[in-house]
């Protein structure tokens, strides 16, 4: 009877109170992408609720929220964790001596990161929002924080299969796949291919092609390579085909892994590229690749 006594009471007061007209400016180093949502603490139930506002209007260029309301105490913005997934594309390419650039194109940004053997710079996108961070050398996990609290939503959590459509694959071929990819990302670019979300969870399909210059890779230099556990091999297949065909490229072998299946093709300075490689440096590309599950969430 308290406990319903202390409800009647508290549904009376909300009856009774007055609105109230608020507002406030969003962080300056905020992005939202969508209109944010708002939010109000409630004690009594130790949770975040986003009922109670109403005439809830957003100014975009000024970043200002107005709105009414009977409840006075914490209130924040939300936005969908996951409005950037699945990603459109992506593609990580050497840029110069011991860096690449890499691309990720989502839903609603597109952002690009140069990485080194330890630091990692913002490129792009130019929101004024993101003033602060842009072209300043940051350590990957400390960027990849700040990102993540500008509200670039890139970063897929641990539960995120279950609110977004993703190419389902084994997780030890997806681990291999990244740790292959960054071995190699001196010398060989890789990128989205189409077949990957068609080719089942034991397998990856993924575009590579050498290339040691800072240009982007002409379009017929990529080519497919289908990589299971134990068993790699470059496909006769291109994404510019209508179907999917399971045929070995010509003239090319089958490899344990991604890395050896790149080196059967590579030139001698790729080869002498890819050997001097600092570990750093791979460790840097892979916390990118392992942070973004581009395999997976594109």
């Amino acid at each position: 009877e308290e406990g319903g006594e202390a409800a009647l009471s508290q549904i009376t007061k909300e009856l009774t109170w007055p609105l109230l007209n608020m507002s406030f400016t969003v962080a300056p180093n905020a992005i939202f992408t969508e209109e944010p949502m708002l939010a109000r603490w409630e004690d009594s139930q130790q949770c975040w609720r986003t009922d109670g506002f109403e005439d809830v209007k957003f100014e975009e260029e000024t970043g200002k929220i107005s709105f009414k309301s009977q409840f006075i105490g914490p209130i924040v913005t939300f936005q969908d964790s996951y409005n950037n997934m699945p990603f459109q594309s992506w593609e990580i390419r050497p840029h110069g001596p011991g860096c690449v650039i890499f691309t990720l194109i989502a839903a609603s940004v597109e952002i690009e990161i140069s990485i080194k053997e330890n630091l990692c710079c913002l490129n792009s996108p130019e929101d004024y929002e993101l003033d602060g961070i842009r072209n300043k050398w940051l350590p990957s996990h400390i960027l990849i924080q700040k990102l993540m609290a500008a509200g670039i939503n890139v970063f897929p959590s641990e539960d995120a299969d279950k609110y977004v459509s993703i190419s389902n694959k084994e997780d030890e071929i997806e681990t291999l796949m990244y740790e292959q990819m960054a071995l190699a990302s001196s010398a060989f670019a890789f990128s989205w291919s189409r077949w990957n979300a068609d080719c089942g969870e034991k397998r990856m399909i993924v575009r590579g092609a050498e290339n040691l210059t800072t240009a982007p890779v002409d379009e017929d230099m990529w080519k497919n390579y289908s990589c299971e556990p134990q068993k790699c091999y470059t496909l006769k297949c291109t994404d510019d085909d209508d179907d999917l065909f399971d045929e070995k490229l010509e003239e090319t072998q089958f490899h344990p892994d991604l890395f050896h299946c790149l080196k059967e093709g590579a030139s001698p300075d790729a080869t002498k590229t890819m050997s001097s490689t600092p570990y750093g440096f791979v460790d840097n590309v892979s916390t990118w690749l392992f942070a973004t599950k581009v395999l997976t969430f594109s």
